[in-house]
């Protein structure tokens, strides 16, 4: 696997939320903010389908799903964020014909019929999430596994606990998570250094 960098500035996840709404790119504005905000690997994003996000009963979103992972075959529950929620009310309108069926795909390919019965591909994902990072002058590595180390690090820097962003990513072990979000022995010094009980 390459080696890839989360986005550090805040303002850019921002930024790049604000691009794709203006260019009123909602299923790519889903995409990018339930691929964040899950820390979902790509190719278990890309399988979600509308009765994982939408109760089929009135078509408001869920508050969370479960879904089994495809590189570990552990269940993950998935949180459905207050923001994501707004995403999806916006997906609705804007996609009513493919949030009328439960078994479409939510990231779904525009040019297959009929719309709704396949979605994108990695390589698609991959392209998006490379233009998206230089519309916003984001220079390094990235790729689709972006935005799963982006949620690990942001929560890192929000001072949640390791133990349960390991939980989240669905790590084997806390050494995993350590090494997945770059905690270095320098970092482990000054962190000594600082509390210096």
């Amino acid at each position: 696997m390459q080696f890839v960098e989360p986005i550090r500035d805040i303002k850019k996840i921002s930024q790049i939320k604000n691009i794709l709404r203006w260019e009123w790119n909602i299923r790519d504005l889903l995409l990018f903010e339930l691929w964040i905000n899950s820390a979902l690997r790509i190719s278990d994003l890309l399988n979600i389908k509308v009765i994982d996000l939408y109760d089929w009963a009135n078509w408001e979103p869920n508050g969370f799903f479960d879904m089994k992972e495809e590189k570990t075959n552990k269940t993950n529950r998935i949180t459905i964020t207050p923001k994501v929620k707004e995403t999806l009310k916006l997906y609705k309108e804007t996609y009513p014909n493919i949030v009328q069926w439960v078994d479409n795909y939510i990231f779904f390919q525009k040019k297959t019929f009929p719309l709704g019965s396949k979605p994108i591909g990695r390589k698609m994902s991959w392209i998006f999430m490379s233009k998206i990072c230089k519309d916003v002058w984001l220079k390094w590595n990235f790729w689709n596994h972006t935005l799963r180390k982006t949620w690990g690090y942001q929560a890192r820097m929000s001072s949640i606990p390791l133990e349960i962003i390991q939980h989240k990513l669905n790590h084997s072990s806390l050494a995993i998570t350590q090494k997945y979000l770059g905690i270095t022995a320098d970092e482990i010094e000054e962190a000594c250094n600082k509390l210096d009980l």
